[in-house]
């Protein structure tokens, strides 16, 4: 029988504590299931939004910079 009458053990440690790490990835996921559901409400240049951003990284400004250039 143990004589060191310290700390309890923590029951379950570190669930309950708060929400699980999928909760944030559950967002990521939501947002564009979101997009594609408001897209009949929004204004073509809204909807049409990611697609120039993502273009816009991908091929630079110009069409001549951007991240393309470092895959070949």
């Amino acid at each position: 029988m143990p004589t060191n009458m310290g700390e309890p053990p923590a029951v379950g440690a570190g669930k309950g504590t708060g929400r699980g790490g999928g909760c944030c990835c559950l967002v990521l996921a939501v947002l564009p299931l979101a997009w594609f559901v408001a897209a009949p409400l929004l204004p073509e240049s809204v909807f049409w939004f990611p697609s120039w951003l993502g273009a816009v990284i991908w091929n630079g400004t110009d069409g001549q910079g951007g991240i393309s250039h470092l895959f070949g």
